[in-house]
């Protein structure tokens, strides 16, 4: 075992240390203009002490072949005299290298190697007057008197910022890991890789090196790549084949095909474009978005879901197979579409038409002729278009959108920020999380479909936000974080399509941006970025000014690379000792959170869904069967288990709503006037009556299937009855709320951690009733703690109880923090900490007042 161990540790250390990103500075030169070129001030500008001393300057070289002419590096000492590393182009044409000591040129023998890293190392004896140079390998040695008793030094890279001793020659290179020693001990060392804007700090003693016009090579890993661009007379459609890495883009007589990650001559990756002549048939659809490739029958489908159109182009003839021709206005202008391999549907949700916003879950067959399609309303998710979606095994994952409650473009749109899973089997929806606020850096909305990345169990989603970043989402925790630099593209014409699509043969996220005018005038632009991508906060972060003691400041801000190999050491024994662990515990409770899901699959099958799993407790309540559900979302089930929400029409719906709501708080229930105001409010008295006895009969006939659920007529007042074989979640736990003496806690706690009530309605006459019960909630919670000497597992569901209920409970924070600290999860309460501070900044405009150690150890 132990060797296996061993084994496995130096495997994961080598794939590891094989990741290290590229980082580096790029000085640009020419043919910029020379207010753009880059220019880089060692020690913030200030010049460096160097009597009677020796100093070294050593560096990293990587000399790009764009502009091999001009200065590299510019050093100015206290009396004004310059030493210069140049290039120069020889008669052959090579480019050498040279140093320029006043206006004397010193030639090294060797042309410059290009496009591979290099050592450079420039030795000033300020006691001797000496130069020394190695340049890869070939070394010169100068006497320069003038360098005598040189009291201090300035030092730049690229164009030199020093009043009076600018250039405008700069040549075209990278460098990295520029170090400075003083009679041989280090005494600087600037990474170029982590940066505020322009700005590097050293690793040593936190000293800035300051930069004009910087471009970081570590941020070429957060930034998309343009590799195709063109315009339309009118919109066109777009699908990707995942396998043959391609896109297929349609207009009305022509298909483009673009082939990515094809080389030229010269070794860099280009797309190529074939287009050919469509020879017949017709597009079915009147939307550019209503298109997609089906990878395991390896067709491109194009489709009608207003008027359930299909049409399958025949690639090896050039043409569409189907004659239809649309003939409705579209129901369904940005949805989001998946195809599931499993039953050949095409899944769809959301989406706009004639003004309104729908929340349909539409499950269509185009390769089952005359097979219907299936319209199932999911009335726990609001209605909204631009939905994104990823297929996840036999889930539907669903996040954000922009909508509205009733579904009406003119009353009161907003931009949805909720991460759903539907489960396409039983329709039956779970919903994980929702963000109130406006996310830091403004509101977005997302593109069409999202990449499941089932090793790190997260979602990534490109977004119009910043003008297009790509984000990551997580199931576990609500909050988006950044995953690229902005593309640059202005949203600003009347249609906007985007897609993110992955490819996993070329480990490449691609995002097809579609611009459209009214006109049909449209652009399309297709951007690339590194698979798995890295988060903008690990490779480009402000790193703070050093604290007084050196040691302190290394040891906190040189853990990317000084400490780089330790840590994957210490990464790579845990993931083995969890994995001999995970063996080893076979047949026992395991008390994680959450559970990593099943490998990746390939391309045609959709991926594993992810499972998030509670440790296993005692469940008091069956909310298996014949029950009807409040708490999390609104939920109906019948007497053997089977999801039956579907059939509630949203009347149907808040009809059952109103009438357990005022049976709990009144014993009689509601009369039959206030009733019929709530409801029919806009019809004539015999209306409004006969339309109540049509659905309250309806409603019994499917109360009968949940169990022995009553509807009561008495008095002039109507009011439900649900008996033992039946349960409703909100009834009882407000009936466990009324006891004077809470002696079972735990009952009250199993349901109050199921979630808020019905947060997908959102109504006049049902807010009064969701407030009560939010403050119930919170009441209990927090007197239960006060009179209770509690478990630190008891304590932890009641906080997460009253984050539920309010997302800015300090006392919540302080209990899980400070359980989480006593029992040495620092890192977990910290977390918890973070993602507080996180969100009560973007609700309330300021920072949280107290710091982690007051949060988990009060006064």
């Amino acid at each position: 075992m132990r060797n296996l161990l061993l084994t496995l540790l130096l495997l994961h250390s080598i794939r590891a240390t094989a990741n290290i990103p590229e980082y580096g500075l790029h000085i640009r030169s020419y043919p910029l203009h020379i207010s753009r070129l880059t220019g880089m001030a060692l020690e913030n500008g200030r010049s460096v002490k160097t009597e009677g001393i020796r100093l070294d300057l050593e560096f990293d070289l990587w000399v790009r072949d764009d502009n091999v002419f001009g200065t590299l590096l510019r050093v100015i000492t206290h009396s004004g005299e310059n030493i210069d590393l140049m290039y120069r182009v020889a008669e052959d044409g090579s480019r050498l290298p040279f140093l320029l000591t006043g206006e004397e040129i010193h030639l090294f023998q060797r042309p410059a190697r290009m496009e591979t890293w290099l050592k450079v190392t420039l030795t000033l004896d300020c006691r001797q007057g000496r130069i020394t140079v190695c340049y890869d390998g070939e070394n010169r040695e100068i006497a320069h008197r003038a360098l005598k008793d040189t009291k201090s030094v300035r030092i730049s890279f690229g164009r030199c910022p020093f009043d009076g001793f600018t250039q405008d020659d700069v040549a075209s290179v990278n460098i990295r890991d520029v170090s400075l020693k003083k009679n041989g001990r280090q005494i600087r060392l600037w990474k170029m890789a982590q940066h505020a804007g322009d700005t590097c700090y050293d690793e040593i003693s936190g000293i800035p090196a300051t930069g004009r016009n910087a471009q970081w090579i570590i941020d070429d890993l957060i930034s998309w790549r343009k590799v195709y661009g063109r315009k339309f007379d009118t919109a066109p459609a777009i699908a990707f084949d995942s396998v043959g890495s391609k896109f297929f883009v349609t207009t009305d007589d022509l298909l483009h095909t673009i082939s990515l990650g094809r080389e030229d001559e010269g070794g860099k990756v280009k797309a190529e474009t074939d287009s050919a002549l469509i020879t017949g048939g017709k597009y079915a659809a009147g939307l550019p978005n209503q298109m997609i490739y089906i990878t395991p029958e390896r067709q491109l489908l194009s489709y009608n879901l207003t008027e359930n159109i299909y049409s399958i182009f025949d690639l090896t003839r050039s043409r569409w197979k189907s004659l239809k021709v649309p003939a409705k206005d579209p129901n369904y202008w940005n949805n989001t579409v998946v195809y599931n391999p499993v039953d050949s549907a095409l899944i769809s949700f959301g989406g706009y038409g004639h003004y309104l916003y729908n929340n349909e879950l539409l499950l269509s067959y185009p390769l089952h002729e005359g097979k219907p399609p299936q319209h199932i309303p999911l009335p726990d998710i609001a209605p909204r278009y631009s939905p994104a979606s990823v297929l996840a095994g036999n889930r539907l994952y669903i996040f954000g959108g922009r909508g509205s409650p009733s579904g009406k473009q003119e009353l009161f749109p907003r931009n949805y920020y909720d991460l759903y899973a539907v489960d396409v089997t039983d329709r039956s929806v779970k919903k994980y999380w929702s963000w109130t606020g406006t996310p830091e850096n403004g509101d977005f909305v997302p593109g069409e479909n999202m990449i499941y990345d089932p090793e790190n169990r997260c979602f990534y989603v490109l977004t119009s936000q910043s003008n297009g970043v790509l984000m990551k989402i997580e199931a576990a925790h609500p909050g988006f974080e950044l995953m690229s630099l902005p593309i640059g593209v202005k949203f600003d014409t009347h249609y906007t399509f985007t897609n993110l699509f992955l490819s996993p043969g070329l480990q490449k996220l691609y995002a097809s941006i579609l611009l459209s005018e009214v006109s049909g005038a449209s652009t399309l632009e297709i951007y690339e970025i590194n698979y798995p991508p890295l988060p903008v906060s690990v490779t480009s972060v402000p790193q703070p000014h050093a604290a007084k003691g050196k040691s302190s400041f290394r040891k906190k801000y040189a853990i990317p690379f000084g400490l780089l190999l330790p840590a994957l050491l210490l990464s790579g024994a845990a993931l083995c000792w969890r994995h001999y662990r995970k063996r080893r515990r076979t047949g026992e409770d395991e008390k994680e959170a959450e559970r990593d899901p099943a490998p990746a699959p390939s391309p045609a099958v959709p991926a594993p869904a992810p499972v998030f799993e509670k440790e296993p407790v005692i469940r008091h309540y069956d909310l298996s069967r014949s029950c009807i559900c409040f708490l999390d979302r609104f939920r109906v089930l019948d007497r053997t288990g089977r999801d039956i929400t579907a059939q509630f029409s949203p009347i149907l719906r808040s009809l059952l709503i109103i009438l357990i709501c005022y049976s709990v708080k009144d014993s009689r229930g509601i009369s039959g006037g206030r009733l019929i105001k709530l409801l029919w409010h806009d019809k004539s008295e015999e209306a409004a009556k006969n339309n109540r006895n049509v659905y309250v009969s309806k409603l019994r006939a499917i109360l009968e299937e949940v169990g022995d659920v009553k509807i009561i007529n008495q008095n002039s007042y109507w009011r439900i009855r649900i008996d033992d074989d039946s349960l409703c979640d909100y009834w009882e736990i407000m009936k466990l709320f009324r006891e004077k003496e809470h002696r079972d806690p735990e009952r009250l706690l199993e349901l109050l951690t199921r979630g808020g009530m019905l947060p997908g309605i959102e109504t006049d006459w049902a807010d009064p009733f969701k407030n009560d019960f939010a403050n119930t909630a919170i009441d209990f919670c927090t007197g239960f703690l006060q009179k209770f000497d509690l478990t630190d597992s008891l304590k932890l569901k009641i906080a997460d109880t009253l984050f539920q209920h309010d997302f800015l409970s300090e006392e919540a924070l302080q209990i899980k923090c400070a359980v989480l600290y006593r029992q040495s999860k620092v890192g977990l309460a910290k977390s918890v900490y973070d993602a507080f501070c996180n969100v009560y900044k973007s609700s309330l405009g300021i920072d949280y007042p107290h710091s982690f150690i007051q949060v988990v150890k009060p006064v």
